[in-house]
């Protein structure tokens, strides 16, 4: 396993129990490092377990961000995944920043959910943690996107549960409709927001 000196200064984002650093040695990874003391719900164990299991059945994976597998570092054991970038090399932004900021038009951004949900269904992908900002719009070209999951996959934490979601077919096409339902509510709330005026959003 590989072996990375990480810094504070290439932390991109952090969460409640990870942060998110960009890879040192290439801009077009990320580094995902578990930054959360004592009992945890082991995200990376978990991201690892179900990346793998993806690959292993030969998932179509392409509005999943890339995972390259494990890397060591001075800060502990991190999960490496592709950056996502838009097609002109700048970071691409959150779906909740496009809709917020209204830079795609309603009717564009109901296919591209209309599109996601299709995927995740035909290729049996549970996408639980359905935060907005889970999902990024990649710029195509200068007028097509897609939509692209860069964190929530899985379960949010180990468990039988988690056994239930990959080898169930049942259970799984269920968790997957229960949290697409709530996905759409998260969206249409951020649509009536908008609608209304209501700032600020506390994440984009």
């Amino acid at each position: 396993m590989d072996y990375i000196e990480l810094d504070k200064k290439d932390i991109i984002a952090k969460g409640g129990e990870r942060t998110c650093y960009l890879h040192p040695q290439d801009n077009t990874k990320l580094i995902k490092i578990v930054h959360m003391k004592g009992k945890h719900n082991q995200q990376n164990l978990l991201e690892h377990i179900y990346m793998s299991y993806l690959k292993k059945k030969k998932k179509d994976l392409s509005q999943v961000a890339h995972y390259y597998g494990q890397v060591n570092s001075n800060l502990g054991s991190g999960l490496v995944y592709e950056r996502i970038m838009d097609y002109d090399n700048n970071s691409s932004k959150s779906f909740r920043y496009y809709v917020t900021n209204r830079s795609i038009p309603k009717k564009i951004q109901k296919e591209l959910i209309e599109e996601l949900r299709l995927y995740l269904e035909t290729n049996s992908i549970l996408f639980v943690d359905t935060s907005m900002t889970n999902i990024f719009c990649k710029k195509i070209n200068e007028k097509n996107y897609k939509l692209i999951i860069v964190d929530g996959l899985g379960a949010k934490r180990l468990g039988y549960k988690f056994w239930f979601y990959r080898n169930c077919k049942l259970y799984t096409k269920y968790k997957i409709k229960r949290q697409w339902d709530k996905f759409m509510e998260m969206y249409e709330k951020d649509i009536r927001r908008v609608k209304k005026g209501v700032r600020p959003f506390t994440r984009l």
